[in-house]
């Protein structure tokens, strides 16, 4: 078997996501980055590095590994260990996974690589994978459209598989495939990226009821200009500027200021605050792509008290012209419908707001 390193310039891999690359070694940090390709071969394994997360039971990273057009992974598994290798794909397993003779799938098979714990947790190096010496990888195709994904836990698909009130949350939990961000983007044949970190605001992070100062911890606005900053300081390197120019989306999607209404708590000087870092982020996004790219603004599902004021900045640019940005506003979510951990949305409730979601983003597209 041979040695494949992936780097940025690969021309036989699929890369989608913000990955960072130093040191020889390919990171999948954020939630749902993957690398994909056709395979002929019959084997393939990975050797993958995680960072000090692995030491912290339910905090670890995982990876998901789906081949063909299963909507399923045929393998997810937590990185256990600093460095290990780890199988990615076997025909003959995967054939009776799939319950079919092995000489019945194709010759070529897609084969996607996705981090499916979030950028907070253990991340997912790849030094290399390793593969039949005679095997060939081809890139998979670029979709129709782009969207990036601007959010939080909601976002990440933060407890979409857990239950309230009986689940402690663990990354395990964690299904970004699950929940509305990627599933919108599949209901428009969309490639996609996601910027989301769990309890993320844009003046404050989430607070409990008896804190009164916000938490600035890590905010949105240290995050979305970098590649990925949190891991770039894990690593002990400068955090890289993100190259606009490798992903230039249709659409922005941003889901923002369920954590921040922590803090705001309906005070009109906070909303003030947390409204002029929405306008930052926005100017931030034209500047990155420019007036042609459509901006949605969501909210409504976990927590509506920032609804208001997201609408009226909405309206306000509208209303100077912006003819390219959208309000969104979910319906909150239901106790019939199933609650996630820590009170987080179920995957029926993400399946309501993507295929709304999805139906008004095809009129603006």
């Amino acid at each position: 078997m041979r040695k494949e390193i992936i780097t940025k310039e690969s021309k036989n891999v699929k890369q989608l996501g913000r990955i960072l690359y130093h040191d020889g070694i390919c990171y999948l940090g954020y939630s749902a980055s993957e690398i994909g390709f056709y395979y002929t071969g019959n084997r393939i394994l990975a050797q993958i590095v995680t960072d000090a997360w692995y030491r912290e039971d339910g905090k670890r990273g995982c990876i998901g590994v789906l081949v063909g057009e299963d909507a399923e992974p045929w393998k997810r598994f937590e990185l256990d260990t600093e460095e290990a290798e780890y199988l990615i794909f076997d025909r003959e397993e995967y054939a009776k996974w799939r319950g079919v003779a092995v000489e019945k799938l194709p010759e070529e098979l897609a084969v996607r690589i996705v981090k499916y714990s979030e950028n907070a947790f253990g991340v997912a190096g790849i030094r290399y994978l390793t593969v039949d010496d005679d095997a060939k990888l081809r890139a998979l195709p670029e979709r129709g459209r782009r969207i990036e994904f601007i959010g939080d836990s909601i976002t990440c698909g933060y407890g979409v598989e857990g239950v309230w009130n009986v689940d402690i949350f663990e990354t395990t939990q964690e299904n970004p495939m699950k929940a509305y961000a990627v599933r919108t983007a599949n209901a428009l044949n969309a490639d996609y990226q996601l910027v989301s970190w769990s309890g993320i605001g844009l003046i404050s992070d989430w607070i409990p009821e008896e804190q009164n100062e916000p938490d600035t911890t890590i905010l949105m606005p240290q995050l979305y200009p970098y590649t990925n900053a949190s891991l770039s300081s894990r690593l002990g390197i400068a955090p890289d500027a993100w190259d606009v120019s490798g992903f230039r989306p249709d659409m922005v999607v941003i889901y923002l200021g369920t954590n921040d209404a922590s803090y705001t708590r309906s005070i009109s000087e906070r909303e003030k605050m947390f409204i002029d870092a929405y306008l930052e982020l926005y100017r931030k996004v034209r500047d990155n792509y420019g007036n042609d790219v459509e901006i949605v603004c969501c909210m409504g599902i976990m927590d509506r008290t920032l609804c208001r004021a997201i609408s009226e900045f909405a309206e306000r640019r509208r209303e100077e012209g912006d003819s390219r940005l959208h309000y969104v506003e979910f319906e909150g979510q239901r106790e019939e419908n199933g609650i996630g951990t820590d009170w987080h949305p179920s995957e029926t409730t993400h399946k309501i707001a993507s295929a709304r979601l999805a139906e008004l983003c095809k009129q603006w597209l």
